[in-house]
């Protein structure tokens, strides 16, 4: 048997065994990282809180509460930083207020001893609360680099006051202070940095611009666009400001972008955004034009006027049909037989907002080689199935017919009656199509409603 290896100490411990260990706070965690003093708070009044068999050897020796002397088990006097940092953590609460004497003029101390401000019992709160006062006061006190954890106190039931008090002795806020709060994990966290950031002014039009386009967070998307767009005016018309705001992915802030051409002056060039994919850009767009003394829908039939164009963009027939112009439908007709699918689909689709067609016309649509266009076909067939042949619908299932065809025929099927269906479907519960071969079997053990049922 061979002899085992001797291990020896990784060098990877958490930071509360570093702690333990006797390494200072500097060494043991990112004291840059709010999450981290969150995160060591919480691993040290758990491991402190364990009893028996699962504390281990090495908690067994930390610092506890000692109720007959109602003091701390100090291994010296007074106290290390890592010691009196553990102890700070402690999950009684009786220990974390007597550890609180000796965070006097210990600096490296003062996140935990801002932790202590949000404490959970009153006493150990107020305590820590009269400290930090006393340490923000004193000359040189890094007030500015609290304000990350302070916001991520903030969160917390009794957080509110470390905030306002770490904010209140930091003065001016340096510019970039404000790039943790965005990296935060935590969606709150972000939210409320966006809004520090904003009414301290730590952000500069460029990086407004860049929150807006890339936040992952859809509030601190928008509350960037209106502070960004609060800044142009017609005597500021700076076009790096907007331009990249019409670009963006984001409708609601492109719409933004395109309501504010009108108040940077630059109202012509919303006829840009007419053929937009979004309804609610198109609709800014209209409304600017309109605002600048254009008509809309003179734009729009300048777009629609060739049926045969190619690179119409589908938006356009969209927008021609929410104008209201009165010749749209004659218009959006031709289109219907346009040679690019996308624009069939939003022929048909821009047609059913203002002269829908007739269940021939949708029937003659549904062997259109494009998806959308059958789609849009069968939606608005769907009021109609009763009335369609029940051979037509049967010719829709047939195995030759390319898979679109087949599934919005399922889907017809699926909204007529179910006598119909279980005599369609009967013969496909083997269909190479998993969709059409799951619905032929709901169909064959579906229970046919009651006789003189209007089912």
């Amino acid at each position: 048997m061979r002899k085992p290896i001797p291990l020896s100490p990784t060098p990877r411990l958490p930071p509360h065994d570093r702690l333990l260990r006797g390494q200072p706070l500097s060494a043991a965690l990112d004291t840059v990282d709010p999450e981290a003093w969150v995160d060591l708070d919480r691993r040290i009044r758990s491991a402190t809180a364990r009893r028996g068999e699962a504390r281990s050897a090495h908690w067994a020796a930390a610092p506890r509460w000692d109720d007959e002397a109602h003091d701390v088990t100090w291994s010296r006097f007074p106290p290390s930083e890592p010691e009196n940092a553990i102890v700070l953590c402690h999950h009684r609460w009786q220990a974390r207020e007597a550890a609180l004497a000796f965070t006097v003029g210990r600096p490296g101390l003062l996140p935990l001893l801002l932790l202590r401000c949000a404490d959970g019992h009153p006493q150990v709160r107020g305590r820590a609360r009269r400290l930090t006062e006393r340490a923000l006061e004193a000359a040189g006190a890094p007030a500015s680099q609290l304000v990350a954890l302070a916001l991520r106190l903030s969160l917390r039931p009794h957080g509110d006051w470390a905030l306002d008090r770490v904010v209140a002795a930091a003065g001016p806020l340096p510019r970039g202070l404000s790039a943790p709060f965005h990296v935060s994990p935590l969606p709150r966290v972000r939210m409320l940095g966006a809004q520090l950031s904003l009414e301290h002014e730590l952000l500069t039009a460029a990086e407004l611009t860049e929150l807006t386009l890339t936040a992952s967070d859809r509030a601190v998307r928008h509350l960037c666009t209106a502070a960004l767009l609060a800044r142009v005016t017609a005597a500021v018309p700076d076009r790096r400001l907007l331009d990249p705001l019409l670009r963006a992915s984001s409708a609601v802030t492109r719409s933004s972008a395109v309501t504010a051409l009108h108040r940077a002056g630059r109202g012509r060039e919303a006829a840009a955004h007419l053929a937009d994919p979004s309804a609610r850009v198109r609709a800014a767009a209209r409304l600017v034009l309109r605002l600048e003394g254009d008509d809309p829908p003179s734009h729009y039939r300048s777009l629609c006027a060739g049926p045969g164009a190619p690179g119409l963009p589908p938006g356009a027939l969209f927008g021609l049909a929410e104008s209201g112009a009165p010749d749209a439908t004659a218009l959006l007709r031709p289109l219907a037989g346009h040679p690019e699918g996308r624009v069939r689909a939003a022929a048909l689709a821009a047609l059913l907002m203002t002269d829908p067609p007739s269940p021939d016309e949708l029937m003659a649509a549904m062997k259109d080689p494009h998806p959308p266009v059958v789609r849009t076909a069968r939606k608005a067939l769907v009021p109609y199935v009763l009335l369609v042949p029940e051979a037509w619908l049967v010719s829709l299932m047939a195995p030759g017919r390319p898979r679109h065809v087949r599934r919005a025929g399922l889907r017809l099927l699926c909204a007529h009656s179910l006598a119909l269906r279980k005599r369609v479907l009967a013969a496909l519960e083997l269909d190479e199509d998993p969709e059409v071969a799951y619905e032929a079997q709901r169909a064959r053990y579906e229970p046919l409603p009651p006789a003189g049922s209007d089912t």
